[in-house]
């Protein structure tokens, strides 16, 4: 009796494990999809299905800039695994050697970075603004949250220096693409003198746990193990490669952290342990009053505090 008593409760904890993993992996997968997937059957450049959620879940809703009203031209880059990557680039009035890379957010496309740019332009800045991958006309399936995006900025970079070779240049990102300039600071080649990272979070796992309870009430342990497991697969890439906080302990170069201080996308205290956690020689940071995730550009303070700290670097010779 006492067998098939133990035998009965060993079968209900191994169906209840069982279940519990089957459903995690599949909790797991649908997250995979609708958060970092592009597409859909009729719209293939559609952004990922959460997009709309969390972009105007948070404050303000984000829109596109006009375009910067200088000369430009389209440039292109295939990139280390076979996509073709598309940018543009800005001519300032007069010519220059101070360049900047400008890379936006989550899903957004380099329009939404425009304004970014009209005032790097007028600031007497060569700009280059890239549609990150799986993003505006780049190709690619799945965003990587700066994991493999940081590659491309570097590629981006090596590409300005080979047809400027006296090029300094800015990164400078926003959200995801804050995290992504934070990633590419570790690996930084010739050329690149600061970084701006505006609003970036300390890794992905930290905030896909966040949008995980507020989209779905789940716990993050088992369903984000399994999404990260089902990541590697489809995607390419693991969580841990997407964490800033672990790369800014190998940044070199200069960088000033902004973040406003009533983001609840990106905790504001973010900011903080990236700071704390920096190796950078010259470090600073920038705190936008009231402002909410992804607007920080609209803070009377932002751009003076950006210039100010980019022209260090970018004037003189090297």
């Amino acid at each position: 009796m006492r067998k098939i008593c133990f035998t009965a409760i060993l079968t209900a904890i191994l169906t209840t494990v069982i279940l519990t993993g089957v459903g995690a992996y599949v909790a797991g997968g649908f997250f995979v999809d609708m958060t970092l997937r592009r597409g859909t059957i009729g719209s293939p450049q559609a952004p990922p299905a959460v997009f709309r959620s969390v972009i105007e879940g948070n404050g303000r809703p984000i829109r596109k800039a006009e375009r910067p009203r200088f000369s430009s031209e389209d440039w292109q880059l295939r990139s280390f695994d076979g996509l073709r990557l598309q940018a543009t680039r800005f001519f300032p009035e007069e010519e220059s050697h101070r360049w900047v890379v400008i890379v936006h957010g989550y899903s957004l496309g380099q329009s939404y970075v425009w304004d970014y740019a009209e005032h790097y332009l007028q600031h007497g800045y060569q700009v280059l603004t890239p549609d990150m991958r799986a993003s505006g006309r780049s190709e690619g399936r799945y965003i990587t949250m700066g994991a493999r995006e940081s590659r491309d900025i570097i590629d981006w970079a090596r590409l300005i220096r080979q047809r400027d070779p006296q090029a300094k240049i800015v990164l400078h990102g926003v959200s995801m693409g804050a995290a992504a300039v934070l990633l590419a600071g570790a690996g930084a080649p010739p050329g690149v003198a600061a970084i701006v990272e505006d609003s970036s979070y300390t890794g992905l796992y930290q905030i896909f746990a966040q949008e995980l309870a507020a989209l779905f009430d789940l716990p993050a342990f088992p369903v984000l193990d399994f999404a990260d497991l089902i990541c590697q697969r489809r995607a390419g890439f693991s969580f841990s490669e997407a964490a800033p906080l672990r790369a800014v302990i190998d940044i070199r170069l200069p960088v000033l952290f902004i973040h406003g201080n009533a983001d609840k996308l990106v905790p504001y205290a973010m900011m903080q342990e990236l700071y704390d956690s920096c190796s950078a020689p010259v470090k600073e940071k920038y705190t936008a009053q009231g402002f909410p995730h992804g607007v920080a550009c609209q803070d009377k303070g932002y751009y003076p505090a950006v210039f100010e700290f980019t022209d260090r670097f970018t004037f003189g010779e090297e």
